[in-house]
């Protein structure tokens, strides 16, 4: 972990305040001309979970992480050297490259926004843990981000019961209120089915979500099931033809579905694959 561990559970674990990292404005209450840094400890800071309304939930599948998105997303929140200027939005990124990808390191005085801010910590996560895909996002805004983030295997949520509480999300789930704003879930939602365990990942339970699963056969002979949404990434195990494994939230990453393979979340191309009805 980057930060204090006490600080990660305090807000991932809470069981009164549902918190969000919330990005909004700059010290004066308005999107551009403040003072570099958070002058307040309100520009870029964690937040009660409001109903922006949101229109979609951006979900990474591997559990760990996800998690490090929500660690990012709180060490920039409580990092009072990073606040908020749309037009320094990248001065954030900038420094976080120098600190290491560590938020809670930065030292000089540096701007995000709402989905700058996001972007940043998602490319961070992508350099943390060798995922080229979120390497690559870009500094989105809140136009392109669902499109950016689901190219780059982030799953999209768009029932009710994701968009109108915290009670079904989990930490580093990204909420999006498209073409306005977003903000970086922290805490685990009360309501979620499965036992969200810290640190869990690709060796952890594969997601469930039965109202987005579908499944892939494999039409081709044996295939690698691997890491990662490309051959780069290392292999899984082996699926072979006639195998039906479920894929997860319609997510594709460069023409790989994300599936279940021996209980746990990997990637087969979707070459060798064919889609059917779950």
């Amino acid at each position: 972990m980057s930060g204090a561990k006490a600080d990660y559970e305090k807000y991932m674990l809470s069981t009164g305040t549902h918190w969000i990292s919330n990005s909004g404005s700059d010290e004066n209450g308005k999107y551009t001309g403040g003072a570099a840094g958070d002058q307040n400890g309100k520009e870029w800071r964690l937040k009660a979970w409001y109903d922006r309304p949101w229109t979609v939930i951006l979900r990474w599948p591997d559990q760990a992480v996800a998690e490090r998105l929500a660690e990012l997303a709180v060490d920039a929140a409580l990092n009072d050297k990073v606040g908020y200027d749309q037009f320094q939005r990248t001065t954030y990124w900038q420094e976080l490259q120098k600190a290491g990808y560590d938020p809670s390191k930065i030292a000089a005085a540096c701007e995000a926004d709402c989905t700058a801010g996001v972007s940043a910590n998602v490319r961070a996560a992508g350099h943390i843990f060798g995922i080229k895909a979120l390497q690559d996002v870009p500094i989105c805004t809140s136009r392109n981000m669902r499109a950016e983030f689901a190219k780059a295997g982030f799953q999209a949520l768009t029932a009710s019961k994701y968009l109108t509480g915290g009670g079904w999300l989990l930490p580093g789930d990204v909420l999006l209120y498209e073409n306005h704003h977003a903000a970086t879930n922290v805490t685990v939602g009360e309501k979620v089915k499965v036992e969200w365990t810290p640190g869990a990942g690709a060796e952890g339970s594969a997601p469930t979500d039965d109202a987005n699963t579908r499944y892939i056969e494999i039409t081709g002979g044996s295939v690698y099931v691997r890491k990662g949404p490309g051959t780069g990434y290392g292999s899984m195990g082996v699926a072979h033809k006639g195998d039906r494994l479920r894929w997860f939230g319609y997510v594709y990453a460069n023409g790989w579905p994300l599936v279940e393979y021996r209980g746990q979340t990997g990637w087969v191309s979707g070459k060798y694959g064919k889609i059917e009805e779950g």
